[in-house]
């Protein structure tokens, strides 16, 4: 046997909750309580589907040391799968104080500063050897070390890095997304198996390696694991689309990345354009509105879109230059809406002084500037 197949992931963040969702439906908070161990299990049927010789944990099970206990009792119930089909474990992103609990999962254990190499026995088995970094590996064997600094090459004839990171290595400069190793090292991050919150946007997974020692060949391809996926798309719309038509461009968007795979895609929507007034009562000008009615059209399930929030951007504008009444009902608005908040806040603090900030950036000069503007 002369490729060696594993599957590589980074830290596994068990005992982490999934945040931005406080407003979401009960069935997405639902989803969201088991998304973290969700991916991890799906990581692990990764290796198994892929036939993988070990699958590679780069970094800490956990974030919290509070969490680890937990997280080994259920890890452990998890990797008789992968025993049953003959794949070992790696554990390399944990300190050697933690190696006592971690040996519960009968793992190869790696320690900051060492490597493991892997070589064909030339029967149908690989053998893993644990050794410092400082010496040179076995010929025609792979070398992994984890987080390797950028300007020292291992000290292995086929070399693989693990860089371990929340988010996984760009594939924009692979081919097909296969990323293949140059002077027979690849140095790739994984990722973690499932994002955690709105600011971490995008797919993530783990990577499936194919190390071929006799042509001394490496490539990565992502391998997909998430369940729930947080991203930003922008709406741009026509010069000149009337706002009325905002609620449903939105629907149809959401309708379009429903339909775009398993997870379900949190999504914050940012519109740009210039937009025309028709002079109706009823136009979706709040984000607010938009948001609202967005969320009432879309039906409950596991898997979707959701619209965690809707913005304009910066460059957008409306033309409300044939229909200063409305401009005039905008402006009364805000003014409304800013008395109402200093009457708050001014019931919470003694001695405050009265009146209406006009100043620059507050909600009243906006409106002010808005009906000069206007006329």
């Amino acid at each position: 046997m002369s490729v060696i197949r594993f599957l590589h992931t980074d830290s596994l963040r068990l005992g982490s909750p999934i945040l931005g969702l406080s407003d979401s439906p009960d069935w997405l908070r639902k989803a969201a309580g088991s998304a973290v161990r969700t991916a991890v299990t799906n990581v692990i049927e990764a290796a198994i589907a892929g036939r993988c010789q070990f699958l590679l944990i780069a970094g800490k099970l956990t974030e919290s040391s509070q969490d680890l206990g937990p997280a080994i009792a259920w890890l452990k119930t998890r990797t008789l799968d992968l025993r049953t089909h003959g794949i070992q474990l790696v554990i390399a992103g944990h300190p050697e104080s933690d190696h006592a609990a971690l040996r519960r999962l009968d793992a190869i254990l790696m320690a900051p500063g060492q490597r493991l190499d892997v070589w064909s026995n030339g029967a149908a088995r690989i053998e893993c050897n644990v050794s410092p970094t400082s010496t040179t590996g076995p010929a025609s064997a792979l070398g992994i070390e984890i987080g390797t600094e950028s300007g020292r090459r291992p000290q292995s004839d086929l070399a693989y890095v693990a860089v371990p990171s929340l988010t996984p290595s760009s594939t924009s400069d692979s081919i097909d997304g296969v990323a293949s190793a140059h002077d027979r090292m690849l140095r790739m991050s994984a990722g973690c198996p499932q994002s955690i919150g709105p600011l971490e946007r995008g797919t993530f997974g783990c990577q499936l390696v194919d190390a071929d020692l006799s042509r001394q060949q490496l490539t990565a391809r992502a391998c997909v694991t998430d369940v729930i996926r947080f991203a930003q798309e922008l709406v741009s719309c026509r010069q000149g689309m009337a706002a009325s038509e905002l609620g449903e461009l939105l629907r149809e968007r959401s309708r379009l990345l429903s339909a775009n795979g398993r997870c379900t895609m949190v999504v914050e929507w940012v519109i740009d354009g210039q937009f025309t007034l028709s002079g109706a009562k009823m136009e979706p000008l709040c984000e607010f509105d938009l948001l609202k009615d967005l969320r009432g059209s879309l039906h409950a399930g596991h898997s979707g879109a959701w619209p965690h929030r809707i913005r304009f951007s910066d460059n957008s504008t409306i033309d409300a230059s044939q229909h200063p009444s409305i401009a005039a009902r905008e402006f009364s608005a805000v003014v409304r809406e800013r008395i109402l908040k200093f009457s708050q806040r001014n019931r919470l603090i003694e001695n405050s002084s009265a009146g209406i900030p006009l100043g620059s950036e507050s909600e009243a000069a906006v409106g002010l500037d808005l009906l000069r503007r206007v006329a």
